[in-house]
């Protein structure tokens, strides 16, 4: 088994029968960072394996087209990267309010714009 598959299997084991949605997709992000604290992977690559984690989770999830294409357009549109910038930053004393409000905003705004 590779790092990530092994890592993998670790999140889905946390994950459990958890409903994949725009409501739980941030606690999905939680556990893949805690998962990928448990590698050796340093900064951006520990990032980038958090967020590929969420992609496959929610691309192995049963939910609709509609659902899987809201929840991947968040990746794509760097919402879940901003999320891990924001927690990383202030977990090393860097948090600016003024960067948080910017993150919720592009959150919000992301998701008003994908409802419609």
């Amino acid at each position: 088994m590779s790092i990530n598959e092994d890592v993998m299997k670790m999140l889905k084991e946390k994950i459990g029968d958890m409903d994949i949605t725009a409501d739980t997709v941030i606690s999905v992000l939680k556990l893949s960072m805690e998962c990928a604290e448990s590698t050796d992977l340093k900064g951006t690559e520990k990032k980038d394996l958090a967020i590929k984690l969420v992609r496959q989770v929610i691309v192995d999830a049963p939910i609709s087209d509609e659902k899987e294409k809201l929840l991947l357009d968040m990746i794509d549109q760097n919402v879940l990267h901003n999320m891990i910038d924001l927690v990383v930053d202030a977990t090393h004393g860097r948090l600016d309010v003024d960067t948080v409000a910017q993150v919720a905003s592009g959150c919000c705004a992301l998701l008003a714009k994908a409802r419609k």
